[in-house]
């Protein structure tokens, strides 16, 4: 049920007070629920709703964003040990 909140909130927060914010809550997300695959998902409504301007890279920042720290995420979970929160 946290992770549902948190998944909403990473949308909505950013929606309402700038695109800004989703890095350090995409961050937070990472932290206390370890491999947030939700995030992937925010990251595409949010490139949907911003526009950040043209080409793939640019057009898709937030989303290519969210699927390295999913990567680093991966890669850092089997380097060190940390406990899901929610």
């Amino acid at each position: 049920m946290n992770r549902v909140l948190f998944f909403l909130a990473i949308i909505i927060i950013p929606v309402i007070f700038g695109w800004f914010l989703f890095i350090p809550m995409a961050l937070l997300f990472v932290y206390l629920a370890k491999v947030p695959y939700e995030i992937i998902i925010a990251g595409f409504i949010l490139d949907s709703v911003y526009y950040f301007g043209d080409g793939f890279f640019v057009g898709h920042l937030l989303t290519i964003f969210s699927l390295l720290l999913i990567v680093a995420s991966l890669f850092l979970s089997k380097k060190i040990y940390w406990q899901e929160v929610i």
